[in-house]
């Protein structure tokens, strides 16, 4: 049986013990967005044809070179993506230096969870809740014990311009295209907030491990930010979580309405 099923046009994960495909995390998320934002993103999908798939397209690949590194075999990137790839293998030896690897898009080092793979080889953890019956699937990049004892989930990310925590201030003296960037960077790294906190709680569910911080790992082609990374405390994860759950909420509540 495949894992990933569609449904309505919209991606499923057949998940071991769950009676009903869940839907993946990052349907949920573009599911609830306001209609005002899918209708700026579909506008400017008609503007720019092919973008999307082509960006999704680096990323599965990068993703892929990810997990080749990690397991110590050679990645030779095509041109167009050598840039996203450049400050990537440097800053996974510093984050991996000392560090235990127990997920890399699927189980490693850990063959108890081997039961989260399915037969199609993808790996998927999920989160359910019985009584409810609303949950969620879907499958984080890594997860790994750093040096320090500390156990971390992270996501890998591509894109043409930097992530950023903040919104650049009205009177920073930057490019206007820098700036656009920094901006739409700022809602990248919230959206990506979210996943990880529904990674979290999936992990939490199916792997019986407590995360102790999440991460986000972006490369971009840039010269000044050839590869990223964010980190965010247990307390930060909190507040993460709890928006998350609210959008699951939103989401079956959407759901019941339309049925």
């Amino acid at each position: 049986m495949s894992t990933r099923v569609e449904i309505n046009g919209k991606r499923h994960y057949n998940c071991a013990g769950v009676p009903r495909p869940l839907p993946s995390v990052t349907t949920i998320l573009s599911s609830t967005q306001s209609a005002e934002t899918q209708r700026k993103l579909a506008h400017w999908n008609q503007l720019n044809p092919g973008v999307a798939d082509k960006a999704a397209e680096r990323g599965t690949w990068i993703h892929g070179a990810v997990e080749n590194h990690i397991r110590g075999l050679t990645v030779k990137p095509p041109k167009d993506y050598q840039p996203f790839w450049d400050g990537m293998p440097a800053q996974l030896d510093e984050l991996l230096d000392g560090a235990k690897v127990m997920w890399s898009e699927k189980p490693m080092n850990m063959p108890q969870w081997n039961q989260f793979v399915g037969a199609d080889g993808v790996g998927m953890i999920h989160y359910y809740d019985a009584h409810t019956e609303q949950g969620y699937a879907g499958c984080c990049d890594i997860i790994y014990k750093d040096k320090n004892g500390e156990t971390i989930l992270g996501d890998f990310k591509t894109s043409v311009g930097p992530y950023s925590y903040n919104f650049p201030r009205k009177s920073a003296n930057l490019d206007p295209d820098l700036k656009k960037a920094l901006v739409s960077g700022v809602f990248k790294l919230k959206k990506t907030q979210l996943q990880l906190a529904a990674y979290t709680l999936a992990a939490q569910n199916c792997l019986g491990i407590k995360i102790d911080k999440t991460q986000i790992i972006v490369s971009t082609p840039t010269e000044r930010w050839p590869t990223q990374v964010f980190t965010f405390s247990t307390k930060e994860l909190a507040k993460h979580t709890e928006q998350w759950l609210a959008i699951l909420k939103q989401f079956y509540a959407d759901m019941a309405v339309a049925a």
